[in-house]
């Protein structure tokens, strides 16, 4: 009778464990979306330390790296299995990286048309500067938000313990 018991209570924590191992890494991928969105929000990168993005000089900004929010909204699930969970940006999308990274863009005689055709479509002075310039290149500084974070660790490892405790009890 006795052993009868602990082969139920056997197969119920069983059970209740192969459910928590299949929705575990759907449950940590949301949380890793969420967590790189609202970098956006408050404008860095949130880590230990936080990591404040630079300002930008970009005119039509509404605030730092927020201008349709393009960029945001593509954080997505790249791929969720038992073993792996992978978040990240479509490769459509090709500013993303450099803002994520930092670098520099070459400016082409292209570049420099769009520059003086937005300046006198706006009259804004920085455009029409960047149509003069001699540099060569735009230097873009590094506005990550998304990576490794020692915060979005802490955050996964309450939320996993939160579900394993939502499983013995």
């Amino acid at each position: 009778m006795r052993r009868e018991n602990n082969a139920q209570e056997f197969d119920r924590l069983r059970a209740k464990y192969r459910n928590f191992k299949r929705t575990i890494p759907q449950k940590a991928a949301i949380t890793m979306v969420n967590f790189f969105k609202r970098n956006f929000n408050v404008g860095g990168f949130v880590d230990v330390p936080f990591q404040k993005w630079k300002k930008s000089t970009y005119p039509g900004a509404r605030t730092t790296m927020v201008r349709s929010g393009n960029t945001r909204r593509e954080i997505k699930k790249i791929q969720v299995s038992e073993s792996r969970v992978v978040v990240g940006i479509g490769n459509h999308n090709h500013y993303a990286k450099i803002h994520n990274e930092g670098g520099e863009i070459l400016i082409t005689p292209k570049m420099r048309r769009f520059f003086w055709a937005k300046y006198k479509e706006s009259g804004k002075e920085y455009w029409k500067w960047l149509a003069l310039t001699t540099k060569t290149h735009i230097e873009i500084p590094q506005r990550k938000f998304i990576g490794d974070s020692k915060a979005l660790e802490k955050t996964l490892d309450r939320m996993i313990l939160s579900e394993l405790k939502k499983i013995i009890s």
